[in-house]
Order: structure tokens, then C-alpha cells, then sequence
């Protein structure tokens, strides 16, 4: 017979649809109750055809519910129209979004059970990993019993085969409580009520209290997921698309679900404890070699918003039970995980440890830290370090170098710069060590003892010296004002120091202009006994003195002192370094200024001009030392024994 097609029929009845009951199989109960004995009648009465004649399409959706008489909105809350979603593609399940891999339109499945009570296609049995009835507590049939041939959607009535047998006649094989529970879940998100005993049963397996809050669609990913964890035909499709036609594929799931997710969470981590006690190489311990792509879905697939309880178990069993390497797949789990790991990479154990790259794998050839060298594809070689011993050996080393404080540290304290630090430190003061030799970076360099470092700052803090005003060097210096002028940092410094240390240099003042110790106000005259020349065998016990101070005691000026050194009449100590006094032995000047006398102190001492003076003596041939100070100017010293017999008169004053 030839079927009639046409666009503007419509049914003689409406036939009212029932709450989630399937779109096919509402056509199939159409088609019986209005005497076709096909479906297809129907959608070519609405003007398509083809097997599925694109019934779940929404632009045909306004033409197939005229047809049957219902409003577009009744029709389309029954179709698996397709919806707009992240990931895969999406169709919407009764009112809820699913994935397109998760309806079975290939083979569909009944429960004779439920056909007796109602001659309804529930759309609940297009979900490809149902495979029992938690209402009745048997298997769902994807095969007629009698013509042993696949049942199709095609048929006279949802109760009936294409060979005319009733479907309700048949009695399917029971199935165990574990079958029942997964299998009433998946009911309970679909909408419907599994029964009484179903939901004993789902306590029972005492699965995840986050389960029940699951979307329909996220609960099938799960579901899914699980699956990927099974032996057999499910491992050999571990890479593959789940089958979505297979009812055998289904039972596997579902079992395989039941054990990951009943007693839990202690049935997931017994399941991923199994799978790796058969490795002892931490090499060999890949995720992705062990878990297949259950691995990449956990992290892909099930997203840690939603499914925050399976990572959490999965990141527990890392920490307590994964005892290899954490390598490219790390960035999937949380800061917290990739710490616990018992391995880590030389990047991040250098890093952690406060050291190079280098002198961690010189340790590990040592044997001072246990590690490994891993050799990878492509003949790459990566150094891995035990986390537990690189924390032991970092916590050795530190509590041996806790008594070191770095350099900035130090500096701050003293109130040092770092040149003088460490000038300081070579001179004993300080106790330091190099921070490449305790497995610190070299950037670093040098660190100090903090009992010394201590010992100093309250040496200078122990005297209760006052604050001053203080603007430049007078009767009191500032240690930062004598560093800069006279206290060589190698030794002048150092002397000071000590002497401050020891008692015998005490502070008496203190400027806050200053930071640190370099602030603390001291005697010029006790000062300058630290004083140090550099080059020098030996400071004299009555210290150096500089050009001015030395121009001072012999009633001249500086230029004079330097003339006498220049002449060699004075000695000068040690070479000169720049930035720093020029200093004169104070018992060279005290030996001068004994034996000689300057003509100027002479001439005031006689109420004489100094100028009239020099003419009178050379008149009279008396010796002189004659000091050139420069080309135009000289200066004149007379022995004081010649001095004291001098006898001049005084000039007489002309009158006219």
C-alpha cells in the first residue's frame, strides 16, 4: 500500500500525551489508537519521511502538533530537540538538558512489567545506561523474544513487536540490589519515582550525598566516567565512545558505578589503590597509562565545581597512595596535592630549597638527598627529588645555618653598608659564611653570625648616651662622619669598634641624622686614637692627626703640615687613599713642635709685624728652616733655643 502524504491532515481525535512519556512512543500510541499500524503513517500524514523523519527537530515541530492536534509547546516538551550547552552537543530530556551521547535511539528498550500496568513508552528508557527497572527490579528488553530481531520504534503499538508478538507476555531476568540502586538513581533525576524499595535500596550502597543533588545530564557523565574504570570490553573502550545501543555496555556501567561509588568513598579508593600496587617503578606510574582517559574526563569531563567530592577522593589518593612521579597532568590538581607528592622536579625542589638546580643534583649524586634520574622518551634525563628528604636536608641545613642572618638583615642592624660589613667581618668582628657553601643561592653571598652582629649593636646601645644636635665634627664626632674622613673600613673601623666593644672607647651622645651605629657621637681627641694609615707597619700609641688638627697644635694652617710633608721634614705614613684624611703621626708633630717655633708665633709674641721680623733675622744671619709652601709664598720656623735669644728693639716711628 502506498502511504499518502500530506501537509494540512490532521487527526480525527486528540490523543492526550502523558508526563514524561517518550515522543516515539507517544506516536506509536497515536498511530495504535487511531488504527494505523505504523508510526510512519503519521509523519508522512505530516508531510515528512525517512525512518526518524526528523521528529525531534523544532522547525517541524508547528506541522507534526497540528497534526495530533496538540499545541507546539506540548509537542516539543516531549522531542529530544537539540539545545544550546558547553561540550558536546546537547539535546533537552524531559524539561533537561543531557548530552546527545546519552540517548539510545539506535535500539530501544522496554520493561514488560511496566507495559502490563501501562501501555507506555517512558522516555526515561532512551537513556543508554539504564538497563533494569527499579520498579519492578528486572532488566529492561532490547529484544523480541520471538522474532529474535532488535525492537524498533516502528512498530504497531508500544506494546507490540513488528511481528505482532506482545511484549507483555514476557517476564525478563531479575536483577541484584547494586543493578537496582544505580538504575534508580538514574529515575529519581529523571523525575521519576523509583519506589519504596528502590530507595532502601539506594541507601544501602550508601553512595555519595552529593549524588542526589546531581543534574540528570551531570549524572550520567558521571555514571559515564565511572564506566571508563571497568575490566573487559569497557577498558578495550576506554578510548572510544561509550556504545550507546548496547544493553550488556549498560549492565557493565552500572555494576562498575556501583562499586566506584557505594561505601564511599572507600570503594573508589580501593579501586585506584588496585590499579597500582602492581607498579613499584615510579616511572612506570603514568596516569594516563594506568587510568586511560578516565584520567582526562575526571578533569575535563566532570568539572571540580560540580564534582568537587570525586576530585577531592582522587587528590586523597595521590597524596596517601600515588608514589610516582607528578609530572605534565599536574596544573589539573590543587596547590595542596602537588605539595604532598612524594616526588618532585628539580625546578621546584631547587626553588623550595632556596638553591640553584646544579647543587641540588650534586647532592642527590652525593647521596645527601635521595632522588632519582628518570630517563623519558626522546632520551630526555630529569632529576627527581623525594620530597620527604629534600624537606629533611633543607631543615638540617637551616637549623645549621639559623644562626647566620643574611646581609641585608645585617646591614640594617648596624647600619652598615655592605663593603664595610664586610671589611668588619674579614677583620674578625664578625663571624660569617659564604651562602653557596650551605646550599644557598649565590646571589646572597655572605651571611653573618647574629650573636656578633648582636654583640656590637648592644655594646653601643648599653651606654645611655643622650641625643645631641649635631651638624658637623667639632669636639664630638660621629662614627659615620670618622668612617668618612680618616676610619679606614679594613682597620680604623675594626679598632673602633672593638675599643667600643671592650669599654675603652665609650659614646657620648647620639644623633638620629645618622643611621645605626654610625650615628653615636664620640671625643674627637679619643677618635683619633683608632685612627689607622694604610700601608703603615704599626699605629704609634699616640695615634695620627690630621693636616688641620696638626696645623692646630703648631699654630699654622694645613697648607704648612703639607709643605713639611712634602719636604720630607714630617713623615707620612702609609699611601693615600682617596675619600680619606691625610694623616701625620701626632708624635712627629709633638717632636716639631718641641724643637721649633714659627716666626709668626714669634713676631706675636714680640708685638711685632711677622713680615718686619724676617728682615730683621735675616739681617742679622740668624738660622731659619724655610718651608716653600708654594711659589710665591714660604713659611719660616726658628729653633726655640734661637728663639728665646732673640732681643730686638722696636722700630722707631718716623716724624715729619
Amino acid at each position: 500500500m502506498t502511504i499518502p502524504e500530506t501537509t494540512s491532515a490532521r487527526l480525527l481525535f486528540r490523543v492526550a500525551p502523558t508526563p514524561l512519556e517518550s515522543a516515539r512512543g507517544y506516536l506509536c500510541r497515536v498511530a495504535d489508537a487511531h488504527g494505523y499500524d505504523t508510526p510512519q503513517w503519521l509523519t508522512n500524514l505530516a508531510g515528512f519521511s525517512g525512518p526518524e523523519a526528523g521528529i525531534n527537530r523544532e522547525d517541524r515541530a508547528h506541522r507534526i502538533a497540528h497534526l495530533l492536534r496538540l499545541e507546539p509547546e506540548e509537542w516539543l516538551a516531549m522531542c529530544y530537540r537539540q539545545v544550546k550547552g558547553p561540550g558536546r552537543p546537547q539535546r533537552s530530556f524531559c524539561g533537561k538538558p543531557v548530552s546527545t551521547d546519552h540517548l539510545n535511539f539506535g535500539k530501544p528498550r522496554v520493561c514488560p512489567a511496566c507495559l502490563r500496568e501501562h501501555s507506555v513508552w517512558w522516555a526515561v528508557w532512551d537513556l543508554c545506561l539504564l538497563a533494569a527497572c527499579p520498579i519492578h527490579r528486572c532488566l529492561l528488553l532490547d529484544q523480541c523474544p520471538g522474532c529474535q530481531k532488535t525492537l524498533a520504534w516502528q512498530r504497531p503499538a508500544v506494546h507490540e513487536c513488528r511481528c505482532s508478538l506482545d511484549l507483555r507476555t514476557r517476564v525478563t531476568a531479575r536483577v541484584n540490589t547494586d543493578l537496582v540502586a544505580i538504575n534508580a538513581v538514574i529515575y529519581r533525576a529523571a523525575g521519576l519515582s523509583p519506589g519504596i524499595l528502590a530507595e532502601e535500596d539506594i541507601n544501602r550502597c550508601d553512595f555519595p550525598p552529593e549524588l542526589a543533588g546531581l543534574t540528570l545530564g551531570s549524572l550520567l557523565a558521571l555514571l559515564r566516567w565511572a564506566g571508563s574504570f571497568g575490566h573487559g570490553d569497557i577498558q578495550r573502550r576506554g578510548r572510544q565512545r561509550l556504545t550507546r545501543t548496547d544493553l550488556n555496555v549498560a549492565i557493565q556501567v552500572g555494576q562498575t558505578a556501583v562499586s566506584l561509588l557505594g561505601n564511599w568513598p572507600h570503594g573508589l579508593r580501593a579501586a585506584l589503590k588496585g590499579m597500582v600496587q602492581d607498579f613499584e617503578d615510579a616511572a612506570a606510574l603514568r596516569f594516563h597509562k594506568i587510568f586511560g582517559t578516565s584520567y582526562f574526563r575526571l578533569f575535563r569531563g566532570l568539572p571540580r565545581k560540580e564534582f568537587g567530592f570525586v576530585h577531592d577522593v582522587f587528590e586523597e589518593f595521590v597524596n596517601e597512595d600515588w608514589k610516582g612521579l607528578v609530572r605534565g597532568q599536574h596544573r589539573f590538581f590543587s596547590v595542596s596535592t602537588r605539595e604532598k607528592s612524594p616526588w618532585i622536579a628539580l625546578p621546584k625542589a631547587a626553588s623550595e630549597a632556596r638553591t640553584n638546580p646544579s647543587r641540588i643534583k650534586d647532592l642527590v649524586r652525593q647521596g645527601q638527598i635521595e632522588g632519582q634520574f628518570f630517563k623519558f622518551r626522546r632520551g630526555r634525563i630529569q632529576c627527581w627529588v623525594k620530597r620527604d628528604s629534600l624537606n629533611q636536608w633543607v631543615t638540617a641545613r637551616d637549623t645549621e645555618f639559623g644562626q647566620y642572618i643574611s646581609r641585608p638583615e645585617a646591614e640594617r642592624i648596624l647600619g652598615l653598608r655592605y663593603i664595610t660589613l664586610l671589611r668588619i667581618a674579614q677583620a674578625g668582628l664578625i663571624r660569617y659564611a659564604h651562602g653557596s657553601e650551605h646550599g644557598l643561592p649565590h646571589s646572597l653571598h655572605f651571611f653573618f653570625l647574629r650573636e656578633d652582629v648582636m654583640k656590637i649593636k648592644l655594646a653601643f646601645e648599653k651606654h645611655t648616651a643622650r641625643e645631641q644636635e649635631y651638624s658637623k665634627p667639632g669636639q664630638l664626632i660621629a662614627l659615620g662622619d670618622a668612617l668618612r674622613s680618616y676610619l679606614s673600613g679594613d682597620s680604623g673601623l675594626p679598632a673602633a669598634i672593638r675599643a667600643v666593644v671592650d669599654g675603652t672607647l665609650v659614646p657620648v651622645a647620639y644623633t638620629p641624622r645618622l643611621p645605626g651605629i654610625k650615628g653615636y657621637l664620640f671625643s674627637s681627641e679619643q677618635m683619633r686614637l683608632c685612627r689607622h694609615v694604610v700601608g703603615s707597619m704599626e699605629k704609634p700609641p699616640e695615634g695620627f692627626l690630621n693636616y688641620s688638627e696638626a696645623a692646630s697644635r703648631l699654630g699654622t694652617d694645613s697648607q704648612v703640615i703639607r709643605a713639611l710633608v712634602e719636604h720630607g721634614i714630617l713623615d707620612a705614613p702609609g699611601e693615600y687613599r682617596c675619600g680619606h684624611s691625610k694623616l701625620v703621626p701626632a708624635s712627629n708633630i709633638q717632636l716639631f713642635s718641641d724643637e721649633y717655633v714659627g716666626v709668626n708665633a714669634v713676631a706675636r709674641h714680640l708685638h711685632v709685624t711677622a713680615k718686619w721680623l724676617k728682615g730683621h733675622l735675616k739681617k742679622s744671619l740668624t738660622p731659619m728652616l724655610a718651608v716653600p709652601v708654594n711659589s710665591m709664598v714660604t713659611t719660616y720656623f726658628l729653633r726655640k733655643d734661637v728663639a728665646a735669644e732673640v732681643r730686638i728693639s722696636p722700630p722707631k716711628k718716623s716724624w715729619r
